[in-house]
Formats: structure tokens, sequence, C-alpha cells
């Protein structure tokens, strides 16, 4: 039962670090603030433009939300890799061999040539005259 606690609680801890990583990056900011200003600054050489270190901390936030990012990318793909296999490794495709027989013509008056009959030519006669 102890080893089973040990693990839980080592298994919380990294799900805290990972929940609390920009946390920590202010944190980390706010602690090291001088030092930053001084040599870390990209505006260090231009104190009239107040930037104190911003800069620094937005590059270190955009870092943390692109890691964030492509690891959910990458989560969704490998999610859509392993569901794709599963549902095409089941499936086998068995090409059989067609055979061609002539048992029974569907007739498809579509395509048939039309119907020429002498019909027509006998029915639109004038009458003849009775003498």
């Amino acid at each position: 039962m102890n080893g089973k606690r040990i693990i839980a609680y080592f298994l919380f801890a990294l799900l805290s670090i990972k929940m609390l990583l920009v946390p920590f990056v202010y944190l980390d900011f706010e602690l090291r603030k001088e030092f930053i200003i001084k040599n870390l600054c990209e505006n260090r050489f231009k104190p009239e433009l107040h930037c104190d270190g911003k800069c620094y901390l937005a590059k270190q936030l955009t870092k943390v939300a692109e890691g964030h990012a492509r690891e959910e990318a990458q989560k969704q793909q490998d999610t859509f890799k392993k569901i794709t296999q599963e549902v095409f490794d089941e499936l086998t495709f068995v090409f059989l061999p067609v055979q061609m027989t002539n048992a029974e013509r569907v007739l498809n008056t579509h395509y048939l040539p039309p119907i020429t009959s002498e019909f027509t030519t006998t029915l639109l006669r004038p009458p003849a005259a009775l003498s």
C-alpha cells in the first residue's frame, strides 16, 4: 500500500508541475527581474522604452505556449494514427476475380437504339376516297 501511495504522489507532482509551468515562468521572471533587465532584455540599451524585461517574459511565455501546442498536436496525431490502425487492421480486403456470364440480359430502354416500324407510316396517311 505504501508503494502505491508513493507512486500516486509522484504522478500528482508531475501533473502539478506541468499545470504550473506558466506560473513558474512568472515566478522566475519576478525573482530574477534585475538580472533579466540588465543582461537578457532586448531593449536594455534603450532605457527610455521602459521595457523592464517584459520582452524576455513574452518570449518565454510564447515558448511555453508553442511547446504546449506542439505537444497537443503530436498527441492528436498519435491518437489519429492509433485509431486508423485499429480500424484498418481489422479489415481485410480480398479481391476476387470477376466472372462474366451471359445468363440474363437486363434491358435498359435508355440505351437501346430506336425501334423502326412501318406502323407510323401506315397510320398517318390521308383517308382514301371511295368512288
